[in-house]
């Protein structure tokens, strides 16, 4: 079946359990307060013919109620589990027609000055970040963004595409890792307030006194509240539980600082316990994933201690209920006593939760990419070759366009110290294919597959100029930011010429002298220095720079057809120079007379 096949029947598969199981809460619902209300009745119907009668019916009606009650929570957990599922495959079907916007945006790792990621569209509304996330763990969207942030070693790369093509069919799995998430989307998603927790030094440093003070002066307590109860005078608790305030008091400031670092989140704790529990679980053949699946395993299973902590977070936590607390921890001190367990249990593990949390959220990065893989199965996994430079595509589109009005395109090119240059009319498409092939590479290199039939090219460092605005907050220009951002390339380009650029109307800022001037400069000097180069601009006479020896120069265009006051685009990438132009059309039809 095709990917909208598979997602429409799982919808409907799940939604039809879901809605069962919504007619039978609904009849759990009514029964326990039939069972509860007429358990009442009859007791007081009954009370006057038989006391016994009465009681009988009284535990029979709650036993009832009381199954009915625990029946309903199982219930409405398992319909909300398969209503999850249910909308997980809803947002694929949307996701495939173009619509991505129920996903992760990945706004907050935006960065202007980045080399490449602003330029390329990879976070924000309708970018990368977004199509592939299904990360539901901070972590986790960490891990993906830092994937498409910095290409991966070739190694990395291979052993990325071998996990990823393992996890693509396993699609029943990488929905429940989801739903996981989705089943706990209220509580607290970013574990870094206890990951410090865990780095830092203990409160309570002599662990072996505080248990013995503790114990003593419960057992002292429980005994004068026995002797008050055998007929003592209840003076006598006076100096007991004095004497366990004062205790107490000195360590409340203590507590209370532990208490803020792992507060509310044992639901946290929870999912990400349920997550690494399955996949401590799976069997993997891929050498990266039995290399993450380690990381779990040990002396105990790693998903269970996660869960042991979560339990001691959660009773921590009770602390909260000053009702119950107050009376607890001045008779058996409750608070001290979790946060003694809490300092043991961290100083058996806190070591491996930070290696845990990075494999569970790899795991759901690569997770991520696998579902891009199924969304479409006719993208390929890239081939890293050892030269610089190659760039070889065929069908390569631009992964954010849908497919119904992607224009694919074959493009190859070889060799260093060349530029590649690309000249066409307005909305032609030239800035598009800029970032097809920048995007594209943006997968390539982090072990994804691309939006191609064939793609293979070398190993190399993206910097792109193709976004340049001023800075009212800096007060610079476009021009002298566009001047910056070359410079950062000129630079790194010095360092290591194995980078590919993907610069946009050079100079733009300036007269059309000056960008012509300047263009020949800054193309023939990183041509020196053997960096490769895409340039697209409307200035024809960088053309002619072909005929110059001392740079390598392709060109490529793409075309317009012009019939009486229409224009039509074909979008298709052309070898050689652009001939025709549309500016003077479209400033007509604006209603500028030309």
């Amino acid at each position: 079946m095709s990917p909208q096949e598979v997602y429409k029947s799982r919808a409907d598969e799940f939604g039809a359990k879901a809605e069962r199981l919504q007619k039978l809460s609904n009849r759990l619902s009514m029964g326990r307060l039939i069972a509860f209300a007429g358990g009442l009745i009859l007791f007081v119907a009954l009370s006057t013919v038989s006391v016994v009668a009465a009681i009988a019916v009284l535990l029979v009606s709650l036993i009832l109620f009381a199954w009915m009650v625990i029946r309903y929570g199982i219930t409405e957990r398992q319909r909300n589990y398969f209503r999850h599922l249910e909308e997980i495959n809803k947002l694929e079907i949307r996701c495939l027609d173009g619509d991505f916007s129920g996903y992760n945006s990945g706004e907050e790792y935006t960065e202007r000055d980045h080399p490449y990621t602003y330029d390329l569209d990879i976070f924000g509304h309708t970018s990368l970040f977004q199509l592939i996330c299904r990360t539901t763990s901070k972590p986790a969207s960490h891990m993906l963004a830092g994937y498409l942030k910095q290409s991966a070693p070739v190694d990395e790369i291979i052993s990325r595409q071998e996990a990823v093509k393992e996890l693509t069919p396993m699609t029943n799995w990488r929905q429940e890792l989801i739903t996981i998430g989705y089943q706990n989307a209220g509580a607290g998603n970013d574990p870094y307030a206890l990951l410090i927790w865990l780095g830092s030094d203990d409160l309570f440093r002599n662990r072996r006194r505080e248990k013995t003070v503790i114990w003593c002066l419960s057992i002292l307590a429980l005994a004068s509240i026995a002797l008050v109860i055998a007929g003592f005078p209840a003076i006598l608790l006076a100096p007991v539980f004095t004497v366990n305030f004062i205790v107490y008091f000195t360590r409340f400031r203590k507590i209370t600082k532990l208490h803020e670092q792992v507060s509310r989140s044992s639901d946290l704790l929870r999912t990400y316990s349920s997550a690494i529990g399955m996949i401590e679980k799976e069997t993997f053949r891929a050498g990266k994933l039995k290399m993450l699946q380690g990381s779990f395993m040990g002396e105990s299973d790693a998903s269970e201690q996660v869960r042991t902590l979560a339990r001691l977070v959660n009773r921590l936590d009770s602390r909260l209920n000053v009702l119950v607390s107050i009376p607890l921890n001045l008779l058996l001190f409750t608070d001290m006593r979790f946060c003694l367990a809490l300092e043991e249990w961290k100083g058996q593990h806190a070591a491996k939760i930070p290696g845990w949390f990075a494999a569970m959220a790899e795991f759901e990065a690569l997770s991520s990419f696998a579902n891009m893989a199924f969304n479409n199965p006719s993208w390929v996994f890239a081939e890293i070759v050892p030269d610089f430079f190659t760039f070889r595509a065929v069908n390569m589109g631009h992964p954010l366009i849908p497919e119904k009005r992607r224009i694919n395109n074959d493009f190859e090119s070889s060799g260093n110290g060349k530029t590649v240059l690309i000249t066409g009319s307005n909305m032609s498409g030239k800035s598009t294919f800029l970032r097809t092939c920048g995007i594209n590479t943006v997968l390539a290199l982090a072990g994804a597959p691309v939006c191609a039939s064939s793609f293979s090219m070398s190993h190399v460092r993206i910097h792109s100029s193709m976004r340049i605005s001023d800075s009212l907050e800096e007060n610079i220009s476009s021009f002298y930011a566009e001047l910056r951002r070359l410079r950062s390339i000129i630079t790194e380009a010095e360092k290591d010429p194995r980078v590919f650029l993907l610069l946009d109307e050079i100079l733009r800022g300036t007269n059309s002298d000056d960008r012509f001037t300047g263009s020949v400069a800054l193309i023939k000097q990183l041509a020196g220095y053997g960096t490769v180069a895409m340039v697209a601009t409307h200035d024809l006479r960088l053309a002619g720079l072909s005929n110059d020896i001392q740079v390598k120069i392709d060109n490529y265009h793409f075309d317009v057809k012009i019939s009486g006051e229409e224009l039509f685009f074909d979008y298709k990438l052309t070898p050689g120079v652009c001939s025709s132009f549309n500016a003077s059309l479209l400033m007509k039809k604006m209603g500028i007379k030309v």
